[in-house]
C-alpha cells in the first residue's frame, strides 16, 4: 500500500474532489464580517479635515488618516503619509524611486545587493527579483536577524545597499525583533549609511495573539544612529479592516517623503481620500485595540489548533517550529529535508501549500525543509482537515 492510500484510510473524509488551501495569509470571511458590521453604520464622507474628498490633491493623504497611520506604526505624524490600499505597492514604489531617482542616502543600481533574513516574505523576494536586485540571505537568531551573519556579509560583499525586514511577527517565522537586536543591527549599518535602505515592513504591528515583547519605535532608534534618511517604514490596515480595500502608510524622513511624493505625483494625482475618510470614521466607532481584540478571538483558536495537531510530531522530532505569538503564519521545518516531496504529496491529497522554497529568494531553500502554513482563511473545521492532511503526510514521509 502506498503513502496516499495509507493516508486516505486514516482520513476517510478525503473525497478526491474537495480542495483545501493554506497558501496565502488571507483574512477569513468571519474576520471581514466584523468590519462589515461596522461599515453598515457608516455613510460615505465627501468632506473631512476641510478637504473635498471627491477631488484630486493632497498627495500625502488626509491629516486624520495620517494620524491613524502614525498610531498603527508608532511613528511621528509629520513623518507619516497615508496612501492607497497596499503597503506592498509602496515597497515597489520606494524601490523604483531609489533605483531611478535615488533618495538622499538610499540609491539602488544594477549592482546593488539586498540582505534578506530567511525564511521571509515571498512577495518581497519576487519584487526584488523583478527589479534585478541581487538578494543575499541571512538566518534568524532568536530575537531578529543573525547579527554575525549580517556583519560577515557587510565585511565580505561589495555593493550591499539595503536590508528588508518584517520586524514584528515576521512572515513566516513569527520573529519579533528585540530592541537590542535592532540597535546592534543599526549600529552595523552606520558605516554604510551614505547609501543604504532599511525596508521595514511592519505589516503585523498590531497583530498580537499572545503576550509579545514591546518594541521601541524603529525611527527613534534610527535617529539615535543617524539613520533617519535610510529607514523606510510601511504598513496598512489591510488585515485590520478589509483586505481588498484598506489604506497603506509610509513613514520616513521629511527629505525622503518629499522625494517620494514627487515621484508618485507622476503616477497618480492623489490617493483615494474617500476610502481614507471611511477608515477614519470607522475607527471613531471602534478603537484599533477593540478591533484587534475581536480579530484575535477568531485567529487565536486557529493557531492553537495547528499547534495541538502538530506538537506531537514536533516532540517526536519530525519537524521543528516556534509557536507564533501573532501575525498570520506558521513556519515549519521538516527534519528530513524533503519539503518538496511533502508539498507535492499534500497537493495529491487536495491540500494546496506554497511551492517549496517560496520563503527564500529565487525559490531556493538550501535545506529543502521549510514549509509555510497560513491558518487564518479556512474555518476551524476545514482548518482541522487541512492540518491533519499535512500531519499525516509529514508523519509518513519522515
Amino acid at each position: 500500500m502506498n503513502i496516499l492510500e495509507q493516508i486516505k484510510q486514516e482520513l476517510p473524509w478525503l473525497d478526491g474532489n474537495t480542495v483545501y488551501d493554506l497558501t496565502r495569509g488571507k483574512p477569513s470571511s468571519e474576520q471581514l464580517d466584523i468590519t462589515e458590521n461596522y461599515y453598515s453604520k457608516l455613510t460615505t464622507p465627501y468632506e473631512m479635515d476641510g478637504i473635498d474628498l471627491r477631488n484630486y490633491g493632497n498627495p500625502e493623504g488626509l491629516p486624520s488618516a495620517r494620524e491613524l497611520g502614525s498610531k498603527i506604526l508608532k511613528t511621528n505624524f509629520d513623518e507619516t503619509f497615508a496612501l492607497d490600499n497596499s503597503s506592498l505597492t509602496l515597497m515597489h514604489q520606494i524601490i523604483s524611486c531609489a533605483l531611478f531617482l535615488g533618495f538622499k542616502n538610499s540609491k539602488l543600481n544594477a549592482e546593488s545587493k539586498i540582505i534578506c533574513p530567511v525564511p521571509g516574505y515571498d512577495r518581497h523576494f519576487k519584487l526584488l527579483e523583478n527589479f534585478g536586485v541581487e538578494m543575499l540571505t541571512v538566518p534568524f537568531q532568536k530575537d531578529g536577524p543573525d547579527l554575525n551573519a549580517v556583519k560577515d556579509l557587510l565585511k565580505n560583499e561589495s555593493n550591499i545597499h539595503g536590508i528588508v525586514c518584517v520586524p514584528r511577527h515576521s512572515n513566516p517565522t513569527g520573529h519579533t525583533y528585540s530592541d537590542n537586536n535592532v540597535e546592534q543591527l543599526f549600529e552595523l549599518l552606520v558605516p554604510h549609511k551614505e547609501n543604504f535602505s532599511i525596508f521595514w515592513d511592519n505589516a503585523y504591528a498590531c497583530h498580537d495573539i499572545e503576550v509579545t515583547i514591546q518594541q521601541t519605535p524603529a525611527d527613534q532608534i534610527a535617529k539615535r544612529f543617524g539613520l533617519e534618511n535610510n529607514l523606510f517604514q510601511v504598513g496598512s490596515t489591510s488585515k485590520i479592516t478589509l483586505a481588498g480595500s484598506g489604506i497603506s502608510f509610509i513613514s520616513s524622513s521629511m527629505d525622503n517623503l518629499s522625494k517620494f511624493i514627487d515621484f508618485r505625483n507622476a503616477i497618480t494625482p492623489g490617493p483615494n481620500k474617500m476610502n481614507q475618510g471611511i477608515h477614519v470614521k470607522y475607527f471613531e466607532l471602534v478603537s484599533i485595540e477593540q478591533q484587534m481584540e475581536k480579530l484575535k478571538k477568531i485567529i487565536k483558536p486557529k493557531f492553537e489548533l495547528v499547534d495541538d495537531i502538530l506538537k506531537p510530531l514536533k516532540d517526536e522530532g519530525c519537524c521543528t517550529y516556534n509557536k507564533p505569538t501573532g501575525g498570520y503564519f506558521y513556519s515549519i521545518d521538516a527534519t528530513t529535508s524533503n519539503a518538496d516531496e511533502i508539498v507535492q504529496t499534500c497537493s495529491q491529497l487536495g491540500l494546496k501549500l506554497l511551492p517549496m522554497g517560496s520563503c527564500f529568494p529565487y525559490g531556493a531553500d538550501p535545506d529543502n525543509s521549510n514549509i509555510r502554513l497560513a491558518p487564518t482563511f479556512p474555518d476551524l473545521a476545514s482548518l482541522e482537515r487541512c492540518v491533519n492532511i499535512f500531519k499525516n503526510v509529514l508523519k509518513y514521509l519522515n
